[in-house]
C-alpha cells in the first residue's frame, strides 16, 4: 500500500538536475469514438478518425512534471519518439520514473498540446503516471490519475503520497501503480457503463457531473482508506462487521448485506456467524432487507449445489462455499478457512484490519466499488454519515499457494477455453494448447490460442523459454502482439498445469477481465482444459467495510422515495443520434427499472398501449416466440416482428426480421406499478431517416383488465321500458370526468382517425359493437350531410330495429348521435381502453320519456349507462328489419338490458309472409 507523509510548503524538484534517459514503451488504448477538444463539429466520425491511435504523431506526446500541490511544474524534454504501429510507441524522455513525471498524449488529428507553467493539467488530454517503462495510456486510467491530480490540488498536497513523491523508491511506485490501476477498474466497473462516448469530446466527458462526482468520491475513499489507523480486528469480529453490496442484471436487482461475526475471545475456540440479507427490488415495497441465510461454523452444512468454487488440496479439488470461519483470533491478525476446509488443509487466510471514522462523510464516496455502487441510487447525492459510524478496511493474504477453480461439475462450462478460432470446441488437453514455434501465429487468423478477455488472445509457444505472447485487440479493429511474457509446467498435487502471468499493462487494455487476480492457470480435468485463478502467498487482497453503527445509517438513508419522480423526461431527445447518447440519456432519467428477463416475460401477452396528443391509441403484444404485433387504432399493422433482450436490459424491437438495421431499443427508466405505466427512453435505428432518441409512455393492461365504470347508472325497469332513475346531461357529464382513466395527460377519447378509417372510402367504414348486447352495433359512416355523418343504430335480437342516424364528434371527444327521425338522442363518452375495446359511459335521451307527462323527463333527462365496445369492420353489421309487437305480449321477467332504444326482447309478432305469386 502507498505510504503516508507530511505536506511540503517548498515545490518539491522534480529529480535530478540533468536526470538520465528513460525508455518508455506506450500502448495508446482510447476510445476511437471519442471526440477531443481539437476536434469540431459533432457529425459522425470518419472511418479514418476510427484509428487514429495507431496513427499519433510526435506531436501527440508531451510530458510534464507536477509540483507539490499537483500543478504543472516544468516539461520534460522527449529525446526521441518512434511509432511501432497498432497503437504502440517508443519514447525516451528525460525524467526518471516518478510518480509526478505525467505523460499527456492528445489523439485529435491536429494536436496541439499547450501547456502553462502554474495550471493543471488540460481536460482535453489522456495521462499516465511515468512510474513504468511498459505504460497503458486509457480512458479509465486517465481518470483515474485525473482523479489523484484533482485531490492533491483541493489538498495542496501530495497526501498520503507525500514519500513517494520525495523519494520514489521502485517497489513503492509499484504499489502505487496497483492502487491507480484498482481505481482505474472501478471506473470501468462503475463509472464508464452510465455515460456514452461518442461524440463526446474528452473535456466535455470530465465535465459531466457524474463524472466529477464519482471520481472525486472514489478518490475520497481510496484517500481515507490508506489514512486509516490499525485496528483491533478481533474486536471488531467480536462486534460484527457489514459489507454492504448490491446486484443489476438480466436476472434481477437489488441491494445486499452480510454481518460476519465472531464470538470467540483469544484463549476459548468461538464460532463464526455470517448472516445474509437481501432486498429485491422486482416488487413495489421500499427497501427493506430480509433474512435469507445464516452460517454458524459450527452446524451449518452444505451440499453440492452450494460449490461457487474448487480449491486444490492433496486430497484433490475440493469445494468451497464462500463462508469463512475463524480459526485463531487474536488483536492484529485472524487466521480464516472457507468453510469446507480445515486448518490442516494448509489453505488458511490471515486478516488483519484498519479502522476510520465516517462521520460528515458522503455515503456515496464509500458505496463506490463496484461491488455496491448500485445502492447509491438509493441514496441522495448529499447525504452523509452521523457520528459514531465508522468504516473498516480489511487486508488478508493467503498463508499458502492456492488454485481455484469454477465448479464445472454437472458439465458447466464456465471455466473452459476452447481456441478462439473455434469456440465451441473445447480443448481437451494441455498439449493442445502448445504451439510449435514453426506454427506461431503471423496474425490473428492463424493462431492456436484462447482468450482471457474480450479482446485479449494468449499464445502458448514451445520454445526453450516458454514464451506467452499476448494478442490484444487496439486502434480500431486490429490485433497485435502487445506483450510477450512466459508460462511455465507445473505439477501440484499430482495434478499437471501451466500457470503464467497475465501482464499488468494486458490486464490494463483488456475489455471485460473476467478474474480479480492477475496469476492463472491450465489444467485438464474431466476431459477438458480449464483456466483459474492462482492466489499466491504474501500477497495481499482488500476489501471494505462498516460497523453496526454505519450500516444502520446507510439504510436508514436508503429508499426509493429518494429516486427521480415518475414522469416524463425529454433529456436527449432528438434526431441525428447515436448509442452513446442514447446511454447518457438512460443514465441521466433513469430511475431504479430496467428490463430483466423476469420483466421482459411478465409483458408477453400483455396490451401496451399508447396515446397520443391527438388521440390516436395504438397498441403492441409481445408474444412468447418472440414475436410481436403493432395496432394503430385497434387495426393490426402487417409485419414480421421479432423482441429480444439485450445484455443492457433494453427490449430490442425489429418491426420487419429480414432488415436488422432498423429497429428500436426500449430503456425502462421508471415504473409506476400501481398504475401499470412504464416510462421509456427510445432508441430508433434508421439509415433513412437518422437516428432518433424519444420518450414513450406505455400503459400496460391484461387481457382481460378492461373493465366499464357503473358509478350512479340509471338502472332499467320492465315493463315500462324506462330509466329506474332518471339522471340529467350535467350529472352524466360529471360522471364522465370521475370515470375517465386519463395518466399522465393522456387522455382516452374517440377521434375521426379511430371511427372513420380513409375519409371518402366507404370500403373501411367502421361499426362499434356492444359487449353488454353483442346484437347491437353503431354503424358508422364517412359520407357527411351538412354538420353530420351518417349511419344506423341496429339490433339484430328481439323485436330487432334499423334506426337511420347522424353523427359527429364533440370538441371533448365524446361520439354523439341522433335518430333521423328525431325519436332518440344519444352520447358515449370513452372513459378507459386497453387498445383493443374501449369502456364507455352513456347518456340516451328518448322523445317518447319527454312527451310522457307521467314521466315528466325534460330535454337534458335520461338514462345513464355503461358498456365495453369494440371497433369492427362496418361490412360484417348484418342488415335487419324491423318487426312489430304483438298486441297483448306478455312481458319476460329480464327485459332489455339498460340502454336499449326500443321495446326489443319481448315477444314478437312473426315476420309477415312473403308475397304469394299471382295464380
Amino acid at each position: 500500500m502507498a505510504c503516508g507523509g507530511g505536506g511540503k510548503d517548498e515545490p518539491v524538484a522534480a529529480g535530478e538536475a540533468a536526470p538520465a534517459l528513460t525508455k518508455f514503451t506506450i500502448t495508446v488504448d482510447t476510445p476511437t469514438e471519442l471526440l477531443t477538444a481539437k476536434t469540431t463539429g459533432w457529425g459522425v466520425i470518419s472511418s479514418a478518425y476510427a484509428e487514429a491511435q495507431a496513427n499519433l504523431n510526435e506531436g501527440s506526446f508531451a510530458a510534464v512534471w507536477l509540483d507539490s500541490k499537483g500543478k504543472i511544474l516544468e516539461r520534460i524534454d522527449i529525446a526521441s519518439w518512434q511509432n511501432l504501429g497498432n497503437g504502440t510507441y517508443v519514447i525516451e524522455a528525460g525524467t526518471r520514473l516518478r510518480v509526478n513525471a505525467v505523460l499527456l498524449i492528445d489523439q485529435s488529428p491536429t494536436p496541439d498540446i499547450t501547456v502553462t507553467i502554474g495550471d493543471a493539467i488540460p481536460s482535453h488530454l489522456y495521462m499516465a503516471p511515468l512510474v513504468e517503462e511498459r505504460i497503458a495510456v486509457s480512458l479509465k486510467s486517465s481518470l483515474a490519475y485525473y482523479a489523484l491530480t484533482q485531490r492533491i490540488q483541493i489538498d495542496e498536497s501530495w497526501g498520503i503520497f507525500e514519500e513517494i513523491f520525495s523519494n520514489p523508491s521502485r517497489s513503492k511506485l509499484f504499489l502505487f501503480q496497483q492502487d491507480l490501476n484498482a481505481i482505474a477498474d472501478d471506473f470501468e466497473a462503475t463509472l464508464l457503463p452510465k455515460v456514452g462516448l461518442e461524440n463526446m469530446r474528452l473535456s466535455n466527458l470530465i465535465s459531466l457531473s457524474i463524472v466529477q462526482s464519482m471520481t472525486a468520491g472514489r478518490m475520497e475513499r481510496f484517500v481515507t482508506e490508506q489514512a486509516a489507523a490499525e485496528a483491533n480486528v478481533q474486536a471488531i469480529l467480536n462486534d460484527g462487521y457489514w459489507k454492504v453490496g448490491s446486484f443489476s442484471s438480466n436476472s434481477g436487482s437489488g441491494i445486499l448485506a452480510e454481518q460476519m461475526v465472531y464470538d470467540g475471545q483469544e484463549a476459548e475456540i468461538g464460532e463464526t456467524t455470517i448472516t445474509e440479507y437481501r432486498w429485491d427490488k422486482n416488487g413495489a415495497e421500499d427497501i427493506s432487507l430480509s433474512e435469507v441465510f445464516t452460517y454458524l461454523s459450527g452446524s451449518t452444512s452444505f451440499g453440492s449445489d452450494d460449490i461457487t468454487h474448487q480449491v486444490l488440496t492433496s486430497d484433490g479439488w475440493v469445494g468451497l462455499f464462500d463462508y469463512l470461519k475463524v480459526e485463531v483470533a487474536t488483536a492484529k491478525t485472524l487466521l480464516l478457512t472457507d468453510a469446507a476446509l480445515s486448518k490442516e488443509d494448509e489453505t488458511g487466510i490471515t486478516m488483519n484490519a484498519s479502522v476510520y471514522p465516517l462521520s460528515g462523510k458522503k455515503i456515496h464516496d464509500y458505496l463506490s466499488g463496484k461491488d455496491n455502487h448500485y445502492v447509491t441510487r438509493y441514496v441522495q447525492p448529499e447525504a452523509t454519515f452521523e457520528d459514531g459510524a465508522f468504516g473498516f478496511y480489511f487486508t488478508w493474504r493467503p498463508e499458502n499457494e492456492r488454485y481455484l477453480l469454477c465448479d464445472n461439475s454437472n458439465n458447466n462450462t464456465d471455466c473452459r477455453i476452447s481456441p478462439v478460432l473455434l469456440p465451441d470446441t473445447g480443448y481437451t488437453d494441455l498439449d493442445s494448447v502448445l504451439t510449435d514455434p514453426s506454427d506461431a501465429a503471423s496474425n490473428i487468423d492463424n493462431i492456436n490460442g484462447f482468450k482471457v478477455a474480450d479482446n485479449v488472445v494468449v499464445e502458448f509457444i514451445t520454445d526453450n523459454v516458454f514464451t506467452a505472447r499476448y494478442w490484444v485487440n487496439i486502434a480500431g479493429d486490429s490485433w497485435s502482439v502487445q506483450e510477450v511474457s512466459t508460462w511455465a509446467p507445473i505439477n501440484i498435487s499430482d495434478k499437471a498445469m501451466l500457470r503464467f502471468e497475465v501482464p499488468a499493462v494486458i490486464k490494463q487494455l483488456s475489455d471485460n477481465y473476467p478474474f480479480e487476480q492477475q496469476n492463472l492457470f491450465l489444467v485438464e480435468d474431466r476431459g477438458f482444459v480449464h483456466i483459474g485463478e492462482s492466489l499466491l502467498d504474501n500477497d495481499t487482497f482488500h476489501f471494505s467495510g462498516f460497523d453496526n453503527v454505519a450500516k444502520e445509517q446507510i439504510f436508514a438513508a436508503t429508499s426509493r422515495e429518494n429516486l427521480p419522480p415518475f414522469g416524463v423526461c425529454n433529456f436527449g431527445d432528438g434526431f441525428g443520434t447515436n448509442l452513446s447518447k442514447f446511454l447518457n440519456a438512460v443514465t441521466e432519467c433513469g430511475g431504479d427499472e430496467r428490463f430483466t428477463s423476469q420483466s421482459a416475460n411478465a409483458l408477453v401477452d400483455q396490451h401496451l398501449i399508447q396515446i397520443s396528443e391527438q388521440g390516436d391509441i395504438s397498441a403492441m403484444i409481445l408474444r412468447s416466440n418472440n414475436s410481436w404485433e403493432q395496432y394503430n387504432n385497434t387495426a393490426l399493422v402487417p409485419g414480421n416482428r421479432q423482441w429480444a433482450l439485450s445484455d443492457e436490459g433494453y427490449l430490442q424491437l425489429t418491426p420487419n426480421s429480414s432488415d436488422a438495421d432498423r429497429f428500436d431499443y426500449w430503456s425502462l427508466t421508471s415504473l409506476d406499478r400501481n398504475r401499470g405505466i412504464l416510462a421509456l427512453k427510445v432508441y430508433s435505428a434508421n439509415s433513412e431517416t437518422g437516428n432518433q432518441i424519444s420518450t414513450l409512455l406505455t400503459k400496460q393492461y391484461a387481457p382481460d383488465q378492461l373493465a366499464a365504470c357503473t358509478t350512479q347508472n340509471s338502472g332499467w325497469a320492465q315493463p315500462s321500458a324506462t330509466p329506474v332513475t332518471k339522471k340529467t346531461l350535467a350529472q352524466y357529464q360529471e360522471q364522465v370526468a370521475l370515470c375517465k382513466v386519463i395518466w399522465e395527460q393522456r387522455n382516452p377519447r374517440f377521434t375521426e382517425s379511430l371511427l372513420i378509417g380513409q375519409t371518402g372510402n366507404t370500403s373501411d367504414d367502421k361499426a362499434l359493437r356492444f359487449a353488454g348486447d353483442s346484437s347491437r352495433f353503431l354503424k358508422l359512416s364517412d359520407n357527411f350531410e351538412g354538420d353530420f355523418f351518417t349511419g344506423n343504430y341496429i339490433h339484430e335480437g328481439g323485436c330487432k330495429f334499423n334506426i337511420p342516424i347522424r353523427w359527429k364528434l364533440e370538441n371533448d371527444g365524446t361520439l354523439y348521435y341522433e335518430a333521423v327521425d328525431g325519436s332518440l338522442n344519444e352520447r358515449i363518452a370513452m372513459t378507459d381502453t386497453d387498445g383493443f375495446r374501449f369502456a364507455i359511459k352513456g347518456f340516451n335521451h328518448q322523445t317518447r320519456w319527454q312527451e310522457d307527462a307521467n314521466l315528466q323527463f325534460a330535454a337534458d333527462d335520461g338514462e345513464m349507462w355503461s358498456d365495453i365496445i369494440s371497433l369492427i369492420s362496418a361490412s360484417s353489421v348484418p342488415n335487419v328489419t324491423h318487426q312489430e309487437l304483438l298486441d297483448n305480449p306478455e312481458i319476460p321477467e329480464e327485459g332489455p338490458i339498460a340502454g336499449t332504444v326500443l321495446n326489443d326482447g319481448l315477444e314478437c309478432a312473426p315476420p309477415a309472409p312473403p308475397p304469394q305469386p299471382a295464380p
